[in-house]
């Protein structure tokens, strides 16, 4: 049996102000001494909500991180074709961006630019890099492997696996880079170079002529 009244005894008992000791009937002391917090029910409909929450937002959110990496490495390439034409300009030579062989010397005849590429000034041997040394380093621009979820390819008037070239007189060999990916919904964004050395990158959904 409850007592009828909370006591000085038990209020001192518990901590509490002995002054502050009210005459309360059975039901407001057990909701006094009711235990307070969520039952499993709730908890495991919390949980529930919870997990489907993340169902929906992890692929969406993994799918932004994905098309950032995407639009960073077209506008990467953009920008090292861009300072090709103006190396081959300055330094009166030829100057190629291409797929970069393992240990990223030289260039790789491939379609795939997956394993990265290069911006080096082409030696005697065509579609090669010439020979760097410590005043005058070559190849200039040296970019890593693209992350496992990206691709690009190179196709164009030119042989696809050659490298994209630009001249003195700041021409270059018409070719289209294509940058895309392997998650759903992925639109692909390219690089257009053209004959005369312009560079592009259209706005998707948009192409190369």
């Amino acid at each position: 049996m409850y007592p009828r009244t909370l006591t000085a005894d038990f209020f001192a008992a518990v901590g509490l102000p002995v002054a502050s000791a009210p005459s309360v009937g059975h039901g407001v002391l057990r909701g006094a001494l009711a235990q307070r917090g969520v039952t499993l029910i709730e908890l495991l409909i919390v949980l529930s909500i919870a997990g489907l929450l993340a169902t929906i937002a992890v692929p969406s959110f993994r799918d932004i991180i994905y098309n950032l990496r995407q639009s960073s490495a077209a506008s990467l390439v953009l920008g090292d074709l861009n300072q090709a034409r103006g190396e081959a300009i300055k330094r009166n030579t030829r100057v190629l961006v291409c797929a970069r062989n393992a240990a990223g010397t030289d260039c790789e005849s491939s379609v795939s630019w997956n394993n990265g590429w290069v911006v080096c000034a082409e030696g005697a041997a065509a579609n090669q890099c010439a020979a760097g040394s410590a005043a005058n380093p070559n190849p200039v621009v040296i970019r890593p492997p693209l992350h496992a979820a990206l691709s690009m390819a190179k196709t164009g008037a030119s042989t696809a696996t050659e490298p994209v070239r630009f001249s003195a007189n700041s021409g270059g060999s018409a070719a289209t880079l294509t940058v895309s990916g392997s998650w759903s919904g992925v639109v692909s964004r390219q690089i257009c170079v053209a004959g005369t050395g312009n560079i592009s990158k259209p706005t998707p959904p948009q192409v190369c002529p």
